[in-house]
């Protein structure tokens, strides 16, 4: 595939998914390695033609010696292509985001605010982010090990709320390739090759034989994630139709009809639970144990209060329940 093509490809892809209406302000993730930069490179492209403005976001995890000079890296590239570029490093960030003993899921939550810090500040559209078809294939296998739900296994989504993801259906042999063609440097990462991580594992040991299984493994792939997608969307709305049907406002306190959710199928009731928490702006956890929980306190006839969270409870009144604020001493 020529150059010329791979880009129009990607072009049509954006399109097809309706990413970048004309006049978007996209925050663009920038890590300084090759997916991120090719994405930079290829957005800069685009800005006049398509009327789009970029501004580049590096956030300094200070965990690796070379973080420094990985932040000045990207603070060139963005010079060198007269992009706006805004950097902090990790300690400087005002984020109550604890430590659950994942060195990779709290970055991923520090980034995340970082971008919507960033993106509330400049007033953004959307925050534009480097995930191509292998990290989908990752994504998925990790979520499948660690027991995910079908929503979980339907993956990245080439639009998620603020966040889009342009190369999702490109390969990330063919941005190499781009990127050695027009002489383009990128830093590396040598985390990348430590089979101490689960992402790592997969990329280098569980992806390479399925590819050698059967060469339509890629192309099937994609195939079975769009369906999965697309049954997460029609799940999505029907969900949207029963909350409304279980749910309604009464002096301000967004009420459940306990008898209506008991009647619900167990998967429709954790769908409903979710909706409803976040509804609420409740900070949890979608685990099974925790929506197990709620599901008994609903079901039972005696109590009537149940804490979910330190600063929030439920309180039952009759067949009615709601989500409050806890007053804290």
């Amino acid at each position: 595939m020529s150059n010329t093509a791979f880009i129009a490809g990607i072009k049509a892809s954006i399109k097809k998914h309706a990413l970048m209406p004309m006049h978007s302000r996209i925050i663009v993730g920038l890590s300084g390695g090759p997916d991120s930069v090719f994405l930079l490179h290829m957005l800069a492209s685009m800005q006049q033609e398509d009327s789009i403005h970029i501004i580049a976001a590096h956030l300094d995890h200070e965990w690796r010696p070379e973080s420094g000079q990985e932040a000045l890296f990207c603070a060139q590239l963005c010079a060198d292509l007269n992009i706006p570029f805004i950097t902090k490093k990790i300690a400087e960030l005002n984020a109550t985001i604890t430590h659950n003993g994942s060195k990779e899921e709290y970055a991923r939550r520090m980034r995340r605010h970082f971008f919507e810090q960033i993106k509330k500040n400049e007033s953004a559209d959307c925050i534009a982010l480097a995930h191509h078809a292998q990290d989908q294939q990752e994504t998925f296998f990790i979520r499948l090990i660690r027991g995910a739900t079908a929503t979980g296994l339907s993956a990245i989504h080439p639009k998620n709320g603020s966040y889009i993801h342009p190369l999702l259906e490109t390969n990330k042999a063919s941005i190499l390739t781009y990127l050695h063609d027009h002489g383009i440097t990128y830093l590396t990462d040598p985390t990348n090759e430590s089979l101490d991580f689960l992402r790592n594992r997969i990329r280098h040991l569980v992806l390479p034989a399925l590819h050698t299984s059967d060469t339509r493994f890629a192309a099937n792939f994609t195939r079975t994630i769009s369906h999965l997608q697309e049954t997460e969307q029609f799940l999505e709305q029907l969900t949207n139709t029963v909350f409304a049907e279980l749910t309604h406002l009464s002096n301000e306190k967004l009420m459940l009809n306990i008898n209506l959710f008991c009647n619900q199928k167990p998967f429709m009731r954790y769908r409903i639970l979710m909706r409803w928490l976040i509804a609420q702006q409740v900070p949890f956890t979608p685990t099974h144990a925790f929506l197990q929980e709620i599901e008994r306190f609903l079901a039972h006839p005696g109590e009537k209060k149940h804490q979910i969270h330190h600063s929030w409870h439920i309180t039952k009144k009759q067949t009615r329940a709601c989500i409050e604020k806890t007053n804290l001493p």
